[in-house]
Order: C-alpha cells, then sequence, then structure tokens
C-alpha cells in the first residue's frame, strides 16, 4: 500500500483502482470496476502527526465514493454537487477535469 503524498494507494484489497488521475497534489480520482461514479482520494491534514499504529495505514491518503453525487460528465469529470471532507475541512468542485477550491 501506498504511503507516498504523491502516490495515493490504487491497491487496497477490494478498492483496486484503474484509471488513476491527479486533479491536485492533495485530491485524485480512479474508477472501481463496479461503480458508475469515481472514488476520491485526498491527503487528509487531519491525519498528519498521527502516529502510524493509530491509522488505518501508515499514511494520510483517505477514500470516498461519490455514489450521492451526480456524475454529469465522466470525461472531462464533472461531479455535482461539491466534495467536502469534514475531517480536515477540504472542499471543492470538480468541472472540466479540474478542481477548484470553494
Amino acid at each position: 500500500m501506498s504511503t507516498s503524498r504523491h502516490t495515493p494507494p490504487s491497491d487496497w484489497p477490494g478498492m483496486e483502482m484503474t484509471g488513476m488521475t491527479r486533479l491536485t497534489d492533495d485530491v485524485y480520482f480512479g474508477w472501481l470496476a463496479k461503480e458508475a461514479n469515481p472514488t476520491f482520494w485526498h491527503w487528509c491534514k487531519a491525519l498528519e502527526g498521527v502516529p502510524p499504529e493509530r491509522k488505518v495505514h501508515d499514511g494520510c491518503w483517505v477514500a470516498a465514493g461519490t455514489s450521492a453525487h451526480t456524475l454529469v460528465s465522466r470525461d472531462p469529470l464533472h461531479l455535482e454537487p461539491s466534495l467536502l471532507w469534514k475531517c480536515c475541512g477540504l472542499h471543492g468542485w470538480v468541472r472540466e477535469g479540474k478542481w477548484t477550491s470553494a
């Protein structure tokens, strides 16, 4: 499993991703085989400094599904509404394949 900030995990058992795409240094998305919407990975700043034994894995990547979102376009990616991670406050939109911070 990846722990580097520059390489989000794409090989977690049961969460093998295809088409992993970088939106920012902190936000990537990829596709699970049986999901119509993408799964997002974000580097959770709230986990920085947390000892490895208190995390699911040694790193700060957190996955989130988007099944409750509307997939407006797959290519370029456009989701509605915005994405919000309450763990660290990261918030923004994905439109025209680009991340825009809220």
